[in-house]
């Protein structure tokens, strides 16, 4: 009888990832929106972020899942840019700051909303929860952007001593 840390060994890497990789479905779903983003910002250019006051406004039916949020300094958020253009979702490469004086890279190695599948995710200070209200700071998303998500940030969890390439510092 073969163990199963024989058979994993068995399994050449490159036909294990070829074998995830065909299992992936096309789609995932029909992903709905839980809250939109309001704060009036619309244009993103040149914007520093870190003072911007949001709301996240919740669909009414979502209200009792926002309970014991409140009792957390920080949340994920989890958004949807929709305005992405095609051309944006099929950008592979760029320079992070748009300019020369930063090396090209793939775009999973930089936080540009041009992506394949255009998902924000961001970790904010929470202010307050008022019914279906979350009152967050820092959120680097527009007025309007659809909210999938809102997972709060805990510490044990999610910290961790990260390096960063020359570039990104």
């Amino acid at each position: 009888m073969t163990s199963w840390r024989e058979r994993l060994r068995l399994v050449d890497p490159s036909v294990a990832r070829n074998v995830a990789l065909h299992g992936l479905p096309d789609r995932i779903g029909d992903l709905s929106p839980v809250a939109v983003v309001r704060n009036g910002i619309d244009d993103t250019s040149g914007r520093v972020w870190a003072q911007v006051r949001s709301e996240i406004v919740f669909r009414d039916e979502f209200a009792p899942a926002l309970e014991g949020l409140d009792g957390f300094s920080h949340v994920f958020v989890i958004g949807w840019m929709g305005e992405v253009s095609e051309e944006g979702r099929a950008l592979l490469r760029l320079h992070p700051s748009g300019g020369a004086d930063t090396p090209e890279v793939g775009v999973f190695a930089t936080r540009t909303a041009h992506r394949p599948n255009p998902i924000s995710i961001s970790i904010c200070p929470l202010e307050s929860v008022d019914g279906a209200v979350a009152k967050v700071i820092g959120l680097d998303l527009v007025n309007g952007t659809p909210v999938l998500d809102v997972k709060p940030y805990v510490t044990f969890y999610d910290s961790f001593d990260a390096d960063l390439p020359k570039w990104a510092e």
